[in-house]
């Protein structure tokens, strides 16, 4: 790490060592809000990474990957039911 990236007190550096695939998850989860109805690879993503985070074990990763998971499959099953009225709708309008 370079200076400048280097955190300033021992906390601040445990945290940005720990869990990086959790965090990553997480912001991919929460991409997933904005860019989830246009794209569907956030929330595969976002658990893609989640699931490696819980398999490696990573060091005080078990809570943020647990809430990608969940952001995730949310949003997969919002994406579904909005897909399949949009479907029903498409298909009763002619």
């Amino acid at each position: 790490m370079s200076v400048p990236d280097r955190p300033r007190d021992a906390a601040s550096a445990r945290l940005a060592a720990e869990a990086p695939l959790a965090r990553g998850a997480v912001v991919a989860s929460l991409s997933a809000v904005v860019f989830g109805f246009v794209l569907f690879l956030p929330q595969l993503l976002g658990l893609a990474l989640a699931g490696l985070s819980l398999a490696r074990r990573e060091p005080g990763g078990r809570r943020p990957a647990l809430l990608a998971v969940g952001i995730s499959l949310l949003l997969t099953v919002v994406w579904g039911i909005v897909l399949g009225l949009l479907l029903k709708w498409w298909a009763t309008s002619r």
